[in-house]
């Protein structure tokens, strides 16, 4: 009799086909396929993204956005002519952010946040006004992996794509006009919606899973485009001005 039930248990282990390694955090060896590991309801608990816009005359426009607990941070940093000038950042809570992704290959996401943003001296001075945004953005959609490509660079479901099929959204500010006497008056804005939809392949993200394990998935995002503008005038001199644009994203989400 034990050895009948050692028989079946080995039996069991071998249908339980193992998923090997992808990302380069991946687990060594998972039981779980990597469907059934991406399937679920997810939280964005980090996010950073880095833009960089360069110019020919070595101009840039660079942000940094980063999440921290429910606040999301994105700061804004201009070089001119070898200057840096209005360096500005935004502040925002986040109410919600989440992905859930069906085996079906079908997806959805929620993004609230909350922004909040103080103009001393507006519209006089020893005024404050405070303005305070509410945004709300669900986006639904389809999903898959990517197989290897040719170059060796990933391996087979190292990545996968969102299309997004439908994105909602509304936005809505409310204004709170103060004065030194502690005098206040209150205007509540319209809230803006609207929906758009898309064909598949239309607007979609390619996500690089870096880790797949537990409850945590790390991925990340990487763009990188360049061109060149060039302006012959009447005399026939001929300017050209390059352009580079480059983003990166890393995104953690935590199962919920």
């Amino acid at each position: 009799m034990k050895k009948t039930i050692l028989m079946f248990a080995a039996a069991g282990l071998l249908l339980a086909t193992p998923s090997c390694k992808k990302g380069e955090n991946d687990p060594a060896l998972s039981l779980s396929s990597r469907t059934a590991r991406v399937a679920g309801e997810w939280t964005v608990t980090g996010y950073e993204a880095n833009t960089l816009n360069a110019e020919t005359d070595g101009d840039t426009q660079a942000s940094n956005t980063t999440l921290s607990g429910s606040t999301i941070t994105t700061s804004y940093t201009n070089v001119s002519g070898g200057t840096t000038t209005n360096p500005t950042s935004t502040t925002s809570t986040v109410d919600e952010w989440s992905f859930t992704f069906e085996k079906d290959g079908t997806w959805s996401s929620v993004n609230n946040r909350t922004t909040v943003d103080t103009e001393e001296d507006y519209p006089f001075a020893g005024w404050t006004t405070t303005n305070t945004t509410v945004t709300t953005n669900n986006s639904n959609g389809s999903w898959s992996f990517v197989g290897k490509d040719k170059a060796g660079e990933y391996k087979n479901k190292e990545r996968m794509i969102l299309n997004v099929l439908t994105s909602t959204y509304t936005d809505q500010t409310t204004s709170v006009i103060s004065d030194d006497n502690g005098n206040s008056n209150t205007t509540v804005g319209d809230t803006w919606g609207g929906t758009d939809n898309y064909h598949s392949g239309e607007v979609s993200d390619t996500w690089e899973i870096d880790q797949l394990k537990g409850k945590e998935m790390i991925v990340k995002m990487f763009r990188e485009n360049s061109g060149s503008t060039t302006v012959t005038n009447s005399s026939g001199s001929t300017t050209t001005a390059d352009d580079n644009y480059t983003m990166d994203v890393t995104i953690t989400l935590t199962h919920k």
